[in-house]
């Protein structure tokens, strides 16, 4: 028997005997090609099997082997033998059909394929006689071809070597020695010495196919930019990792992988096949809205620009592996190590001037920080690839973001409650709502108005405005100061100079100043064609000076409170928090649906003390009709231990330098199920223009530190 024969055995034989054949001495292949034999294995769809030996091409949850914690059962064992077996039979029908399409290939590179091939078939053998020994036979579970299917289609021995040797095999050097030590811990010595020689045997394939790589690709490219260049999707270097957790760098380097290979290979990050969301954080919406990006060389422009970049990685919170990110900067290696160590599935990171190689791509969908004009036009190059292409901008939605849309409202709700009794014992009175304003003339009668209700400060906040920007407190019982009324007058002049705004819209809103206590966001997400908003949850945002948003509390967030107030919020199961929940969604709801809103929102609430001492609840105080940081902190909630304590944290760059290197002497640690128990979890990486760092601090100790910032 020849090469030839003994491949096209292999290849097109039915039976496990075909396939598992040890040859004896291969003579030679002639020296004439055999042109049947290239139309056949042209037209090959799939290796040849018999009927119980069929590989399913769907991707059913069925053809999945067991997990780590169930392997201390036989049946179980069994199947993940099963699964392991079929993976040895598809490389060892690969490599058979390399021989067979590339008859030119160099001799030495097909020498190399011809034992690898025969080292493939023995480790089929070797699972075979395990998995029989715990009562499994070859086919009695659904047998995957996907494999062959994304192999199968090469033209070249660079697309073999690329496809087979530098992902499959790679990643087979952390599955097999993953589950050596998982089996040599439940005490099954037997498979562990099976998975430990198969281990040995892949470190060599790998090798062999990197030795060939480095001799076709381009020399002016590294192996990792090579190798990136060589796959196709859905191929990428993500295929050729094994399981989470069990990243295996030193079986790399004994391959000989190169260390920056390695590096890169261990944070990539790219979609496996489900068509992925887009998605980009912009803290700019309301300035944009507002025209506050007229000039792109604006002090406005310019920090929003510099948030973009500090915060961009917030998202990730938002995201799924399978899902792009689009980014100003690419991630550090440092970072995404942090970020995997931490037990964060990172999805595919993309620039924002590169994001037109994703037409190449079928995507699902876009979910940026907001939908705007300008959000519009990102995702505009992208759209005849998505499933869901964006809808147009639609001018009325500006008037969600405006803080009178959200104060004429709540005015108008009170209003029906009160007449109703509905709550009106602890919501909030119509007369505590704000009054929009549209000149200074106006600005004075507000503030004589809310002096004439009882109150003795007033809060200006301008109408389009994000982060506690355009706000001021003013004395409604005494004359405003020189600084006052340049700030006013500045106000009114700047608005004028906006072009989006209309002589019809508001420029501000002014509202008396309450005994504020505990802020409250409450968030929701409205899907596309939906009549109904999924309700996500409540959380308590932490704000700095001039109401800036600088964190959320988790896990216990009114632990720091007064008793009664913590009684008053939580008693009953918290029924306040749900009620207030039901009371906004059944209004907030329909209005966002008339202006055909699609995504992610929030509403922003407080609970104050009145002149009587009594707690009340302002339910609405704004709108914010896209994603938020109360968003993302609930996602990363999710991510905590049961009893465990945390804050999300937005640190100035000065109260990050300041806390750094006690943060980083604070231990990371997990509970049995990964979930976050304490540490440090950074959400930013710095630069020398960096202004803020997002980091999530988790347990007492980090708390501890969190308080003194």
């Amino acid at each position: 028997m020849n090469v030839t024969e003994f491949a096209e055995q292999i290849v097109f034989g039915k039976t496990l005997e075909d396939k598992l054949l040890v040859p004896g001495k291969l003579t030679i292949d002639p020296n004439r090609k055999r042109e049947d034999l290239a139309s056949r294995v042209s037209a090959l769809a799939t290796p040849g099997r018999s009927h119980d030996m069929r590989m399913r091409h769907d991707k059913g949850g069925s053809l999945k082997p067991p997990s780590d914690d169930q392997l201390e059962n036989e049946n179980s064992r069994g199947q993940l033998l099963h699964f392991l077996a079929n993976h040895e039979l598809l490389a060892t029908e690969l490599m058979a059909l390399v021989l067979l399409k590339f008859p030119d290939a160099p001799h030495a590179f097909r020498q190399g394929v011809l034992v690898t091939l025969q080292e493939e078939q023995e480790h089929t053998r070797m699972y075979m006689k395990r998995m029989k020994e715990c009562g499994v036979e070859f086919g009695s579970f659904p047998l995957s071809g996907q494999f062959w299917r994304i192999v199968e289609p090469m033209k070249s021995p660079m697309d073999f070597v690329s496809r087979l040797s530098l992902t499959f095999e790679q990643a087979n050097l952390d599955y097999s020695l993953h589950f050596a030590n998982v089996f040599q811990k439940i005490g099954d010595m037997q498979t562990a010495e099976v998975l430990q020689k198969i281990y040995t045997d892949e470190i060599g394939h790998v090798q062999h196919g990197l030795e060939w790589f480095r001799q076709w690709k381009d020399p002016q490219l590294s192996d990792w930019e090579a190798y990136q260049e060589s796959l196709e999707f859905p191929m990428s270097p993500q295929r050729g990792r094994g399981p989470r957790g069990a990243f295996n760098r030193d079986g790399r380097v004994q391959a000989g992988l190169t260390d920056a290979f390695i590096d890169a290979i261990e944070v990539f990050r790219q979609s496996r096949g489900r068509s992925p969301t887009v998605r980009w954080f912009d803290p700019g919406a309301e300035a944009e809205l507002a025209g506050e990006f007229l000039s792109e060389h604006s002090k406005e422009s310019s920090l929003i620009e510099r948030l973009a970049k500090d915060l961009e990685l917030v998202m990730l919170a938002m995201s799924r592996q399978d899902d792009v990110l689009l980014v100003h900067r690419m991630p550090s290696r440092e970072i995404r190590k942090h970020l995997i160590d931490a037990g964060l599935e990172l999805p595919e990171f993309i620039l924002f001037s590169e994001r037109e190689k994703l037409n190449q791509r079928q995507l699902h969908d876009f979910s940026p920080w907001s939908w705007t004009p300008n959000n519009l036009k990102v995702a505009e190059p992208l759209a005849a690839s998505a499933h869901h292409a964006p809808q147009a901008w639609r001018e009325e939605t500006t008037k969600l973001f405006r803080k009178s849309w959200s104060s004429q409202r709540l005015k108008q709700w009170t209003l029906e409650s009160e007449q109703s009794d509905e709550h009106s014992d602890w919501f909030c009175g119509a007369d505590c709502t704000a009054m929009p304003i549209h000149s200074e003339e106006d600005f004075s009668e507000a503030i004589e108005q809310i002096a004439a209700r009882g109150y003795t400060r007033a809060i200006f906040k301008r109408d389009l405005a994000a982060s506690g920007r355009g706000q001021r407190r003013f004395d409604c019982h005494g004359k405003l100061s020189d600084q006052d009324k340049a700030w006013i007058q500045s106000e009114f002049r700047n608005s004028g100079n906006q072009s989006s705004q209309c002589d019809l819209e508001p420029v501000a809103v002014v509202e008396p100043e309450l005994d504020r206590l505990v802020d409250l966001s409450f968030l929701w997400h409205l899907p596309r064609d939906s009549e109904t908003a999924k309700y996500l949850g409540w959380t308590r945002p932490l704000v700095a000076a001039g109401r800036r948003f600088a964190g959320t509390l988790l896990g216990n967030p009114f632990e720091n409170c007064d008793p009664a107030l913590k009684r008053f919020l939580l008693e009953d199961r918290a029924i306040k928090l749900q009620t207030i929940a039901d009371w906004l969604e059944s209004r907030v709801t329909s209005e966002l649906i008339s202006k055909r809103f699609v995504g992610h929102f929030g509403i922003d609430a407080f609970v104050y003390r009145d002149r009587e001492g009594a707690f009340k609840v302002k339910p609405l105080v704004e709108l914010n009709p896209r994603m938020t940081m109360g968003h993302v902190a609930l996602n990363l909630q999710k991510r905590l231990a049961p009893g465990a304590i945390a804050v999300f944290r937005l640190l100035t760059i000065d109260q990050w330098h300041g806390t750094q290197s006690a943060l980083d002497e604070i231990p990371f640690s997990v509970s049995h199920d990964g979930h976050w128990q304490s540490g440090v979890v950074r959400l930013s990486e710095s630069d020398s223009n960096s202004k803020l760092i997002a980091v999530m601090l988790i347990g007492e100790q980090a708390m501890a530190l969190a308080e003194t910032v």
